[in-house]
């Protein structure tokens, strides 16, 4: 027999671990592809790379700004492969907490980091992040733990 209390908690704890759940696998998933962020006045186009472009080929011109944005905070950002061909322009940073990332539950890893690099000369650069864990004590299936993508960069044509 179950203590009214007792069964009450355990609800209340399903209910919460099943939150937990619901918001770490988004965390771990792929991100939607947005909208190139807007171009401010005479200011060099800004691109947008996001988690669902891993393992693909990015074509920029020089001058252009790229910004990786990532869905989690679990993510360590490697760099890029050729800082003469496209340069790093500071550390991965984390932007502001998304609605669906509740903020009274730690761990999750939902924050959303972006690393900031420029478009320097012709050739391709590599950028590369890994992760081992998708949440607070879940690891993350082997196809999520590496992000990488070629950024090709030319000369304005």
């Amino acid at each position: 027999m179950l203590i009214h209390g007792f069964a009450g908690a355990r609800r209340r704890s399903a209910i919460a671990a099943a939150a937990v759940a619901a918001v770490t696998a988004a965390g771990c998933g792929s991100a939607q592809a947005a909208p190139p962020a807007p171009q401010a006045p005479g200011g060099p186009p800004v691109i947008v790379i996001r988690d669902n472009a891993n393992g693909t080929m990015v074509p920029v011109a020089t001058g252009d700004q790229v910004e990786l944005i990532l869905s989690s905070s679990y993510w360590n950002v490697a760099g890029s492969s050729a800082p003469r061909v496209l340069r790093q322009d500071g550390p991965a940073t984390p932007m502001p907490r998304p609605s669906s990332c509740p903020a009274n539950i730690p761990g999750l890893g939902c924050i959303p980091i972006q690393t900031k690099f420029t478009a320097l000369a012709d050739g391709r650069a590599v950028i590369k992040a890994s992760r081992t864990s998708c949440g607070e004590a879940l690891r993350c299936s082997p196809g999520r733990t590496r992000f990488i993508v070629t950024v090709v960069v030319r000369a304005h044509g």
